[in-house]
């Protein structure tokens, strides 16, 4: 395998490594940017100021509430339906309602972007499990008539099939904690897959809910090292072979014709010191590059390892 084969391979893969890193679900990211940073108050997040990714503990707080079933002022609520899809569940429905509201500590306050609230939401979650046929016997009110033409088809032709109702609420009697990029006054989603995370429930409980998923993620994480680690050591040795490469026609290129050698005709050829080996300019350079490529390699290794670590320190305090 030449080394221009080598190298594209190694960059190829350093490429895939890259892309695998950014793809880790948005609970996951959510997990590592609550547990890299310590909540502050609101006070104290404003005077940090904006462009920083922050972590903020308070009262939820709002001009106007709104109430469900049993008069519970609610700032925000979020109601998923979803049917059984083989293994998996398919969301089908998702209806929110919100008023604008913040996170306060009594003098200094807060606004959360809540349109951005996702798969960040970490709340005690009310859930239904039943059948599609129970489900449409409730009568729900759907807001898309898509949804609840399935759910009619599917009582009809399959009606045991499994449906899930789940309802997240934040309500004013609650303290949080959210964690996001701090722009005008407001905490809200960042850029490079910064999500905004809201939890009323403890720290500790909230990073077990969102970590959930640690043994695919760590999967997912080992699977990233590897394929940065082949790639780089592909990059080292194909920039090795290249040069090795170049070297050698550069050297075939300028020496002159050697005159003809008595010890051709014995069969002996080289130096005698080195046990007949011939070290020429090309022989040379693959020498040297043998020897340079351990630590060539270490020294790329510490240096992307470095560069990543700087850039996770930076992401939890800089703008992105």
């Amino acid at each position: 395998m030449n080394g221009a084969l080598l190298l594209a391979s190694g960059a190829l893969l350093i490429a895939l490594s890259i892309w695998s890193s950014r793809r880790g679900g948005t609970r996951t990211r959510a997990a590592r940017l609550m547990a890299g940073v310590a909540p502050i108050s609101p006070r104290e997040a404003l005077l940090v100021g904006d462009g920083h990714y922050l972590a903020v503990s308070g009262n939820i707080d709002a001009a106007e509430a709104f109430e469900d079933e049993s008069h519970r002022p609610l700032v925000y609520r979020r109601e998923r339906v979803l049917i059984a899809d083989g293994s998996t569940w398919r969301e089908i429905e998702r209806v929110v309602r919100s008023v604008p509201f913040v996170i306060s500590d009594g003098d200094h306050s807060l606004a959360i972007d809540a349109a951005q609230l996702g798969d960040g939401l970490v709340v005690i979650e009310r859930q239904w499990d039943g059948s599609v046929a129970e489900l449409a016997a409730a009568h729900r009110d759907y807001q898309d008539p898509e949804s609840a033409t399935l759910v009619a088809q599917l009582a009809t032709a399959a009606p045991t099939t499994g449906a899930r109702v789940i309802l997240e609420q934040i309500s004013t009697l609650d303290r949080g904690t959210a964690a996001g990029l701090l722009r005008d006054g407001a905490l809200t989603a960042g850029g490079a897959g910064q999500p905004l995370v809201l939890t009323t429930l403890d720290r500790r409980e909230a990073l077990r809910i969102l970590g959930s998923g640690q043994r695919a993620s760590l999967a997912a994480g080992l699977l990233t090292l590897l394929l940065l680690i082949a790639g780089l050591l592909l990059f080292v040795i194909g920039s090795a072979a290249l040069l090795s490469e170049a070297t050698s026609g550069a050297g075939a290129a300028l020496s002159p014709s050697p005159a003809p050698d008595p010890t051709a005709a014995s069969g002996e050829s080289g130096d005698a010191r080195n046990g007949g080996v011939a070290t020429g300019p090309g022989g040379l350079a693959g020498l040297l590059s043998a020897l340079a490529l351990p630590f060539a390699v270490g020294a790329l290794i510490a240096f992307v390892v470095s560069v990543v670590v700087r850039a996770r320190r930076r992401a939890t305090t800089m703008r992105p």
